[in-house]
């Protein structure tokens, strides 16, 4: 009796120590803006605490640090009591050190562990959320779920859509609106970043968002391909996991219903599975159906993707050889994927095809950087040069290709560079090809006006007529900003010192005593320049009536015309000196490149690079320097 009593003892004891004490690995959570930066792999829950484990992915980039952390659940914050740094070599653990807020980490590829230590989580939490900052960025890591299930699906179980056997229709070009609703569900983190286009020189802002719902609305005369994420939502470059590739037509309508915790889940490896990319998202509206074909098959947009397609080079391998073995390897490669597909439509089907198609044609005409992808840039230089000699445009495949029958070119971008190509094999009539050449003619016309030149009325009415109204209203903009440059460069744009490129600084800075001379080395092309630029527009103004000149000095690998478009927006003097000049200049190994002379013309401060302490740093600097 006394041994079952202990028993029974013994058996209590241990379930309330298991009730006490929770352990929830790899657990799900709907959505990140850590989530390149901190992983949670593991949660514990005890009496006295809650015990996050993350993993610091970007340790092996570079420092990382952070500045504030919280939990948030069930209406209470969870406060930050201690934490510990683990440096692993697999599995075995190397070291182990006491975690500080805002204290610096550096670069380590083994320092993959961040150990977190809050108050003890309230009773009946089903998630919580994580809350910090990384310098002064806040990262927000939502819904972390306390036990190893994922979230449930919020959309509609998929049914695939109905063949009524109608083939693609044609697409001409024509001025339209492309419209597309994106409707995301789940909470979580939903940030939405409205998607300015420039058309015919102008800003337009394309989408606009309420909550959770994206409506996106742009002018254009044939389709576009915008690439909407589901995470940090909204139009953004390129990537591969969390893109949301869409094709918008004028006319058509498309939607986009996402559930935000199952793309979080597809990306992630939760303790409660893998999800599909087909169970992240529904499509509808009368172009849904080839934008599920998009969605479903994106490894065919990068080419590092699928680079086996790309057949590699023999030495006595002509290109008429090396291209059919393309086309045999594009077909297979089209037929594996209906086998993946067997649910899809004609429709489907025939968008299947004509972008493979649009894809061989597109690599045919680029085969010698595509074999620097498939075999690298070494090898394959020294393999293929002797396919130019036996180069031609003629393709024995052309009159089989969907592409080019039905007005189906136009449901991807217009390869206007592709010209030659239909000329030479019989394609040199017709609507798609004086379509393309009037695209030719309109690109030609609008890089005349990027580069600032005013055109005549008769180039504009050469034009195609949809083209000619706003061709006309565009030069007129530009012929206003040639005039306003004009203005601008009497004042802004300066003489350079007649030094040479090693004294080039002092003596600009020495033309303007009494004052502090901040200088600015840039580029028209340097992004980093820009944003700096941008930064320091409201430090400037707060400067204005005080001692402190702004000069920028760049040299003429900037464009000239591009050049003075930007200097008509960047307030301050501007020097523009030769490369042979620009590279006297003593160690310069980079831009934006700062440099700040006091008062008495001393430089007191010099700088490399634009980074989020750089503008604080800068308007610190200033103020001692204008003493």
């Amino acid at each position: 009796m006394r041994k079952t009593l202990a028993a029974t003892c013994a058996l209590l004891l241990a379930m309330v120590a298991q009730a006490k004490d929770k352990v929830i690995d790899r657990p799900a959570f709907v959505s990140s803006t850590a989530m390149y930066e901190l992983n949670p792999m593991k949660v514990e829950l005890t009496k006295g605490a809650t015990i996050v484990h993350f993993h610091v992915v970007n340790a092996k980039w570079g420092g990382w640090s952070v500045a504030e952390a919280r939990l948030v659940a069930g209406g209470d914050t969870l406060a930050f009591k201690s934490g510990r740094v683990i440096t692993h070599d697999g599995a075995k653990v190397l070291a182990e050190e006491p975690f500080l807020l805002g204290k610096d980490f550096d670069k380590n590829v083994q320092r993959d562990s961040l150990i977190l230590s809050f108050e003890p989580m309230p009773k009946g939490v089903r998630s919580f959320d994580y809350l910090g900052k990384s310098g002064r960025r806040t990262r927000e890591i939502k819904g972390i779920r306390l036990d190893e299930a994922l979230y449930p699906s919020l959309l509609p179980p998929y049914q695939p859509f109905v063949d009524d056997g109608q083939s693609l229709k044609p697409l001409k070009m024509d001025l339209g609106e492309l419209s597309a609703t994106i409707r995301v569900h789940g909470g979580g983190i939903i940030t939405s970043h409205a998607d300015w286009r420039t058309i015919w020189g102008k800003p337009f802002r394309c989408s606009n968002d309420d909550d959770s719902v994206i409506v996106y609305r742009c002018p254009d005369y044939l389709r576009q391909l915008p690439f909407f994420s589901g995470r940090g939502f909204g139009l953004v470059e390129v990537g591969i996991n969390t893109q949301f590739p869409l094709l918008l037509i004028p006319g058509e309508t498309l939607t986009l219903d996402i559930d935000l915790p199952a793309v979080t889940a597809r990306d992630r490896k939760f303790a409660g599975g893998k999800i599909r990319m087909r169970d992240t998202y529904r499509v509808g509206g009368t172009i849904g159906d080839i934008n599920q074909v998009l969605l479903e098959n994106q490894e065919l947009m990068y080419s590092h993707f699928h680079k086996e397609v790309i057949p590699e080079c023999t030495a006595d391998q002509s290109f008429p050889q090396w291209a059919e073995q393309l086309w045999q390897n594009f077909d297979a490669f089209r037929l594996k994927l209906l086998e993946k597909h067997p649910d899809y439509t004609t429709r489907q089907k025939e968008f299947l095809r004509i972008w493979v198609e649009d894809m061989y044609v597109s690599y045919r005409h680029d085969y010698a950087n595509m074999l620097k992808t498939r075999m690298g840039a070494a090898k394959a230089d020294s393999l293929s040069g002797h396919l130019t000699e036996t180069y031609t445009l003629k393709d024995p495949h052309f009159s089989d290709m969907l592409i080019y029958q039905g007005g189906r070119t136009f449901y991807f971008p217009a390869h206007t560079d592709h010209i030659p190509y239909l000329e030479a094999n019989g394609m040199g009539q017709g609507e798609t090809y004086t379509t393309l050449k009037a695209l030719a003619y309109k690109d030609r016309l609008v890089e005349r006006m990027n580069a600032l030149e005013v055109l005549s009325d008769s180039a504009i009415q050469a034009a195609h007529p949809i083209f000619q109204s706003p061709l006309r209203e565009y030069n007129d903009s530009i012929r206003l900003l040639v005039e306003r440059l004009q203005r601008e460069a009497q004042k802004r744009m300066m003489p350079t010192p007649d030094v040479t490129g090693d004294k080039l600084i002092e003596a600009i800075a020495a033309q303007y005593p009494g004052k502090a001379v901040f200088i600015d080395l840039w580029a028209t092309w340097c992004g980093p320049c820009k944003i700096g630029i941008s930064a320091m527009e409201p430090l400037k103004k707060k400067l204005e009536g005080r001692d402190v000149v702004f000069v920028y000095l760049t040299n003429d690998t900037s464009p000239e015309n591009e050049w003075k478009k930007q200097v008509a927006n960047i307030p301050g003097l501007h020097y523009r000196v030769t490369e042979e000049t620009w590279n006297q200049i003593p160690n310069i190994s980079g831009i934006p490149q700062y440099y700040l002379y006091d008062r008495q013309g001393s430089r007191v401060w010099e700088h490399l690079g634009f980074g989020d302490e750089t503008l604080q740093d800068i308007e610190q600097q200033i103020e001692k320097a204008i003493q």
